[in-house]
């Protein structure tokens, strides 16, 4: 008799220890999905995969949500499955530990059953996503712009008057009109970086000596920002970029601006500056009709490429679109530029040895050469059509 009850408390015990383990383990789990979802949720500043605006966008943020709804689906199913399996096939206290449960070998109406329907799910979003693929792939009717990744900026570059030659070449900031598909040609200089305005596009690699081809467009005016996506060495975290879509009016007063020659300054502090510019500067950066000697990727760096600084103050961005060039004022952003010239490698990981990003000029220029240099640089076009909201 006391050998029963002990046997019974002992069965008890531990199917009383079991349903507080799994309890335990439910609640961490929970714990650990909310968790789950509230980082999921957290916005990721001012690049927001969530919000598409440009039609190509709007294309693969369907086909991700149309997933999105398929795999929740899917997940609600297998744990209704999994807690209703736990709850009918628990231990109860008057089980014997030492039964076992019906032996059952196979069952084909449910292995159809969960073999067929993962397959009608998956032939349904390949019939709904292979041809948003090809589309997205293909080739708009619109201008045609380069876009060139290096450690660790983007260049891109226009041809106007579509004669071949490079009318206009800027940095960090592809600017295009509203409205318009543009097609891009997109293509690296040094190694594999990836392109990516999430709210205008996907993303497409750049990778040296191809061209692969990609398209972007807007609705509406707006400054939009993406950054590199494939990990491109030290400074990958910093590539970033900005597509500044403008009305019609404002783009073609920009497309003038741009095709205008930069011209000597009269002033004397800008003078100096732009003595000092060609002392110090020239043998990476162009200023289209002063200071040409970089062109063609001849700039002494591993890409061949420096930005081009013909139009700097038409920008809202510098080095590689990481620090603003304006103040909230509208006033030019003079403290982080002067640092910027003085020690670049301090601002923004590089390594200048290996001719991967700007040296430092901290024991080269004093500080009154950088003002001098600074100045220079602002007379160099501007303001820009946009400005950052």
């Amino acid at each position: 008799m006391s050998a029963r009850i002990n046997k019974s408390t002992n069965t008890t015990t531990r199917a009383a220890g079991k349903r507080h383990s799994l309890m335990g383990r439910l609640i961490r789990l929970s714990g650990l999905l909310l968790t789950a979802g509230a980082l999921a949720s957290c916005a990721t500043g001012r690049i927001d995969p969530t919000n598409p605006v440009g039609e190509n966008a709007k294309q693969i943020d369907g086909i991700m949500r149309l997933s999105g709804y398929l795999a929740t689906a899917v997940g609600i199913f297998v744990a209704v499955a999994v807690v209703l399996v736990i709850v009918k096939f628990r231990e109860r206290p008057d089980d014997d530990p030492d039964e076992l449960p019906e032996q059952i070998h196979g069952n084909k109406k449910a292995e159809l059953t969960w073999t067929l329907i993962p397959v009608v799910m998956l032939v349904f979003l390949a019939v709904v996503t292979i041809p948003g693929v090809f589309d997205l792939s293909g080739k708009g009717d619109g201008r045609t712009i380069k876009v060139e990744g290096q450690q660790w900026w983007w260049q891109f570059s226009y041809d106007v008057d579509e004669d071949g030659t490079d009318d206009i070449v800027t940095a960090n900031e592809i600017v295009i009109p509203v409205g318009e598909e543009v097609n891009l040609e997109i293509q690296s200089n040094d190694v594999i970086h990836s392109f990516w305005i999430p709210q205008l596009n996907g993303k497409k690699d750049a990778v040296p000596g191809r061209v692969h081809h990609w398209r972007i467009s807007s609705p509406v005016p707006g400054i939009f920002y993406g950054e590199c996506t494939e990990f491109c060495g030290l400074s990958h975290a910093n590539m970033q970029m900005r597509a500044v879509v403008l009305s019609d009016e404002d783009y073609n007063n920009w497309v003038r601006e741009q095709l205008a020659p930069a011209t000597t300054p009269t002033a004397a502090a800008a003078k100096r500056g732009y003595d000092l510019f060609g002392r110090h500067c020239v043998s990476c950066h162009v200023v289209n009709g002063l200071y040409e000697s970089a062109a063609g990727g001849n700039a002494n760096l591993t890409s061949g490429y420096a930005p081009n600084l013909t139009h700097l103050m038409t920008r809202t961005s510098f080095a590689g679109a990481l620090f603003e060039l304006y103040k909230d004022d509208g006033s030019v952003n003079v403290a982080d530029l002067k640092e910027w010239i003085r020690n670049a490698p301090g601002q923004k990981p590089s390594r200048p040895d290996n001719r991967q990003g700007m040296i430092s000029f901290a024991e080269t220029l004093s500080d009154s050469e950088l003002d001098d240099l600074v100045t220079y640089l602002m007379t160099l076009g501007g303001p820009p059509p946009l400005m950052p909201s």
